[in-house]
């Protein structure tokens, strides 16, 4: 069975456990909505090192005037395109450390370098050096989201307010069912906040040898900004290996 096809019976699987409408993606009786599926590089399966993003939550409702949520090819091409431009925070942290971790792969050391050691944050740094930055970075790695839920209509990406689970154990083994199927090597959790979530809950179920990282999340802000900076947030994902 193709990849995807298998991905989307555990979906389908999903969303009849938990009353969620199969179009729409809206959780019968809320006003939640499923808000995405995987993100998949084009080139993730055939990659020597496979990279599995998992983020917070998505913000904003995206598709709240068509009433759906994101399809694979949507959330691809939405998420990891072909450029460091329009890069947020966030992303361009995503941009940043997948560079370093596919650098040997890849013959991006040097571009890595300047990464490293430019001084800036991900996004100012990958705009100053995009000349020689690889465009198809994330073409290599996969993305998906903790929370999978959006309140319907939601415009701003700023804040937690999604950042809840409606039934725990089954959204969890969603995520282990997901990262089973698509089987990455390295998996960066960008968030201290899910640190126990995946040492307790997660890390035990995930078939195959897998290595998990904890990260700040690449647009934090306040006391641990300085987590933007490619050196010092590489230098502590490291350290937080589990």
């Amino acid at each position: 069975m193709e990849i995807f096809q298998k991905l989307d019976k555990i979906y389908d699987s999903f969303f009849e456990e938990n009353n969620i409408d199969l179009k729409t993606g809206i959780v019968a009786n809320t006003n939640k909505r499923f808000a995405t599926k995987v993100a998949i590089g084009d080139k993730y399966f055939a990659a020597k090192k496979k990279v599995l993003f998992v983020s917070l939550d998505i913000g904003k409702d995206e598709y709240y005037h068509e009433n759906r949520f994101q399809s694979y090819k949507e959330r691809r091409e939405n998420a990891l395109y072909y450029s460091v431009d329009g890069r947020n925070p966030h992303m361009a942290g995503v941009y940043g450390v997948a560079l370093y971790f596919l650098k040997d792969i890849f013959g991006w050391v040097e571009a890595w370098s300047k990464i490293e050691n430019s001084n800036q944050f991900f996004r100012e740094s990958l705009l100053s050096n995009k000349s020689i930055v690889p465009t198809d970075v994330l073409s290599n790695v996969a993305m998906i989201n903790f929370y999978n839920y959006v309140t319907i209509g939601r415009t701003e990406r700023t804040g937690g307010n999604d950042r809840f689970l409606l039934n725990e154990a089954s959204e969890l083994q969603l995520l282990v069912d997901i990262i089973n199927e698509i089987n990455p090597d390295t998996i960066i959790v960008q968030s201290k906040t899910l640190n126990g979530y995946f040492r307790n809950k997660i890390k035990p179920f995930i078939e195959g040898n897998t290595d998990i990282y904890v990260s700040y999340h690449p647009s934090v802000f306040g006391r641990g900004i300085k987590y933007r900076n490619p050196k010092l947030h590489i230098a502590d994902l490291i350290k937080n290996k589990i």
